[in-house]
């Protein structure tokens, strides 16, 4: 009886450290796509109708506004700076696109470093994680937010006509896993505690 023991306790030991380290193989690549990204993050100053109707106008309007200039850009580094360049005028545009459709309050755009949760995008998984971000905060930014990625392209218009090589690499990197939900929750718990 104490072989079976010993044998057994053996067995759970032996899989449990072959679960984590297929955890940590697959954490390391979570965090490793975190910094391979650039989102867009627009919080909304509340969630009355009206302003999270002035969220998605204002968004339309940014894309439409900043999508040639952040859409040509060959990899992260080149968003990201590009995207700081150009936070004066996409705050000045904001202010001015609230303004014009009769809003007392103004706009912050920034470049931050922020937690996403496992989102969900077309044909991809973004797991949880710290991404850069630009972020336009309406108001108090105490509303629900929208958010899409810029690098590589996936919500500006210029990426629907075709994607550059370097978006497309970083794309086809991350892949669409099948079956994974499971490791994104318990990825996402773990995060949680840390974050």
């Amino acid at each position: 009886m104490k072989n079976i023991l010993i044998s057994l306790a053996l067995l759970a030991g032996a899989a449990c450290c072959t679960l984590a380290g297929i955890f940590f193989c697959f954490s390391g690549r979570c965090e490793e796509v975190c910094t391979e990204v650039l989102r867009l993050h627009i919080p909304a100053n509340s969630n009355s109708k009206e302003d999270q109707s002035i969220k998605l106008a204002l968004r339309d309007h940014l894309l439409n506004e900043f999508s040639d200039e952040l859409g040509a850009c060959k990899d992260l580094e080149a968003a990201k700076e590009r995207a700081n360049e150009l936070l004066p005028d996409i705050e000045r545009e904001s202010n001015k696109f609230l303004e014009e459709n009769g809003f007392d309050y103004g706009a912050k755009a920034e470049i931050v470093s922020m937690y996403f949760t496992t989102r969900e995008y077309d044909s991809l998984i973004l797991p949880a994680g710290v991404y850069s971000a630009l972020r336009v905060t309406l108001g108090s930014g105490e509303g629900n937010n929208w958010w899409c990625v810029i690098f590589p392209q996936l919500c500006l218009p210029a990426a629907s006509e075709k994607q550059d090589e370097a978006s497309q690499s970083v794309l086809e990197s991350f892949g669409k896993p099948q079956k994974v939900t499971v490791k994104f929750a318990i990825y996402e718990f773990f995060c949680s505690l840390f974050k």
